[in-house]
């Protein structure tokens, strides 16, 4: 039987993205990870570490975006907890043997596995499934080496320069 084995992150949606960095790295003490942006869901964001843990902002400037639609509703909060996975196939298919609805979309990356599960099963919030070969982005150096390949290589995605997490 396949199994969580970790939160992996949890996901702020934000009204302004600098303003969470901010408050996040020079208030609250975190690390800059690395900056993305999502080219299909107009969205940009950020993962910022502390300690072993991970949050990520992210915050859209387009009003029809599923992110500005999230923040207008809800207003700033966590949009999503990412879930690491033992073995992602199998809890995918044990879930829809039980109901569940995901969104698979991510499910054909060979080495970067996701599914979502909705806010009804999620207590709320958004799922996000994990199961990726290579080894989780945690945040470790390594993590974010993986984190940024993923970024880097999917054409949906775009990894913005000069904020990568320094080797320690």
């Amino acid at each position: 039987m396949a199994s969580i084995t970790a939160i992996n992150h949890i996901a702020f949606a934000v009204k302004d993205l600098p303003a969470a960095l901010d408050n996040a790295i020079n208030v609250l003490g975190g690390e800059m990870m690395m900056e993305f942006e999502s080219l299909e869901d107009k969205y940009q964001g950020a993962c910022v570490r502390f300690g072993v843990s991970i949050m990520s902002f992210i915050s859209s400037d387009d009003p029809d975006s599923f992110i500005s639609k999230y923040v207008e509703r809800h207003g700033n909060g966590i949009q999503h907890i990412g879930l690491e996975i033992d073995d992602i196939e199998e809890f995918v298919t044990e879930l829809e043997a039980k109901g569940v609805k995901l969104d698979k979309t991510e499910m054909e990356d060979d080495h970067y596995q996701e599914a979502l599960v909705g806010p009804k099963t999620g207590n709320g919030v958004v799922l996000q499934l994990t199961g990726w070969k290579a080894g989780p982005f945690d945040a470790t150096h390594e993590g974010c080496e993986r984190l940024c390949q993923k970024y880097s290589q999917n054409p949906k995605l775009n990894l913005l320069a000069g904020n990568q997490l320094r080797k320690e």
